[in-house]
């Protein structure tokens, strides 16, 4: 018999939900630790034994919400017939509806906020959203391959492309300009990749 003790969120759960929630909706800067520990009732001491500091608790954040946007675009790319609608996903899972942030703009979000870390701490923050941007440019360039483009230098060059396209959809989702941005920069991604599968 599972007691009610047993399946309520720890510590760990609710100061990671609770800041989520928080840091995706009001900034990661704008929130303090003392409205975290009171909204996730957590006691100070938890925090720091289990996450060490907000900076960390930040870098969990973005490691979370980077594992989520990655389910929602390997969900898409699963479904898709080939490298090309693989590339198109990236585009896609931008206009999904999902909760507590648009996929990809937690991470422009915090690289906006800490444009010159400073301190270990935000030295993490930069990392996780160097690790996630890393990410899409890998997959970018990995699916250009499938496509058939072996120079490197012309797959850094288009990957680089799309990536700017993506970055601008993200953005114009995070000012709320989801499906007309979102359609437009998908469409210019299938310009770029036309000229990739039908030279001309």
């Amino acid at each position: 018999m599972t007691s009610e003790r047993s399946t309520k969120p720890g510590p760990r759960e609710r100061l990671l939900a609770t800041s989520t929630r928080l840091f995706s909706t009001d900034g990661i800067r704008a929130v303090g630790i003392d409205r975290i520990l009171r909204e996730s009732r957590v006691a100070k001491a938890s925090l720091y034994n289990t996450y060490g500091s907000k900076d960390e608790l930040v870098v969990a954040y973005l490691r979370a919400m980077a594992e989520r946007d990655r389910a929602l675009w390997q969900r898409r790319a699963d479904a898709a017939p080939d490298s090309r609608g693989r590339i198109l996903a990236l585009f896609d899972i931008v206009r999904e509806r999902v909760e507590p942030a648009t996929p990809g703009s937690c991470h422009l979000a915090a690289a906006i906020e800490f444009p010159s870390p400073s301190t270990d701490g935000e030295r993490a923050i930069r990392a996780a959203v160097t690790d996630q941007r890393a990410w899409v440019a890998t997959t970018l360039r990995s699916e250009l391959a499938g496509m058939g483009l072996q120079d490197p230098d012309n797959i850094a060059d288009l990957a680089d492309r799309l990536a700017i396209l993506h970055d601008g959809s993200v953005t114009a989702a995070m000012l709320g300009e989801v499906e007309t941005s979102a359609k437009t920069a998908r469409s210019m991604a299938e310009l770029i990749l036309g000229m990739v599968t039908e030279p001309s």
